[in-house]
């Protein structure tokens, strides 16, 4: 017989809630958002499954009803609405069931993937608040440019606009404020360094950690405005439509599940080296 952990049933329990209302009438999922939103849970559990599964949290009666009802509570307000489930739907079921499994202290363990959703919808509301970038606009336009002349494929750049000169005739491209993934950038930037902010290290060292999270994020979405060109280029533009909308997460997911790899190994002290301001303690004398 199959004995499946608490661990595993916690998984197993997040995949139902999230995929249940897409076989709800009315309700249906947010693709996108689910996309992004599996794709997170994927790369932190990655990392902190040894952690998840040696959690001794139990969940007492009182919590179990709590986030039993804040699940019940999402799901009919979405079909009162008849909406599609969103990302902060996800989180609070998420949020839900951390409760109803582990309680609410295991939020010490799971507040990342909690709050990732919360900064990631922050990070795009910057849109309606941030001027427009003009000068980060045709920057980077110029850069896909150069970018697509390497590779022997002729683009002419007016402005924000790029034209490519495509098997089927021109196409003109156009790297909006969305594009300059400014918005992405903070969400994710925040993301890659949220994680390591428990980690008790020199003030230099996560000043230096921050910073590669932000500029690592910022050359990423350079690479996802690079793919999105070629997939518009060579696969057309349903295809290249589609890369616009999925590339940049999953880009952007992967940096942030190696970034998280290499601070660690780079803010957690070596086994066997003293912790700052620790002198190790002197031998015990041999009994005589």
């Amino acid at each position: 017989m199959i004995k499946v952990t608490r661990a595993q049933a916690f998984v197993a329990s997040l995949g139902v809630a999230f995929l249940l209302p897409g076989a709800i009438p009315g309700i249906g999922l947010d693709s996108v958002y689910f996309f992004v939103m599996i794709l997170v849970l994927m790369a932190w559990f990655m990392l902190k499954w040894s952690s998840v599964e040696s959690l001794s949290l139990r969940s007492g009666w009182f919590e179990i009803l709590i986030g039993a009802v804040a699940v019940a509570a999402v799901y009919e307000y979405k079909f009162v609405t008849q909406t599609r489930l969103g990302m902060l739907d996800m989180v609070l079921i998420f949020g839900g069931l951390v409760v109803a499994f582990y309680g609410f202290r295991a939020f010490k363990l799971f507040w990342v993937p909690a709050v990732y959703g919360i900064v990631l919808l922050a990070g795009y509301q910057l849109e309606n608040v941030v001027p427009n970038f003009v000068l980060l606009q045709n920057w980077m336009a110029g850069v896909m440019a150069s970018a697509m002349h390497a590779v022997g494929v002729g683009a002419t750049v007016s402005g924000e606009y790029v034209q490519l000169n495509t098997s089927s005739g021109p196409l003109l491209l156009n790297i909006e404020s969305e594009c300059t993934g400014v918005q992405g950038i903070l969400a994710f930037g925040l993301l890659s360094t949220m994680s390591v902010l428990d980690i008790k290290a020199k003030p230099l060292r996560l000043a230096i950690v921050f910073a590669v999270g932000f500029i690592g994020a910022f050359l990423i979405n350079i690479v996802r405005l690079f793919g999105v060109f070629l997939a518009f280029e060579y696969l057309g533009v349903s295809v290249g439509t589609d890369v616009h909308v999925y590339l940049g997460y999953s880009l952007f997911i992967v940096w942030v599940l190696v970034f998280w790899s290499l601070a660690f190994r780079y803010l957690t002290p070596r086994q066997g080296t003293p912790l700052p301001g620790m002198v190790p303690s002197a031998p015990a004398p041999a009994p005589r």
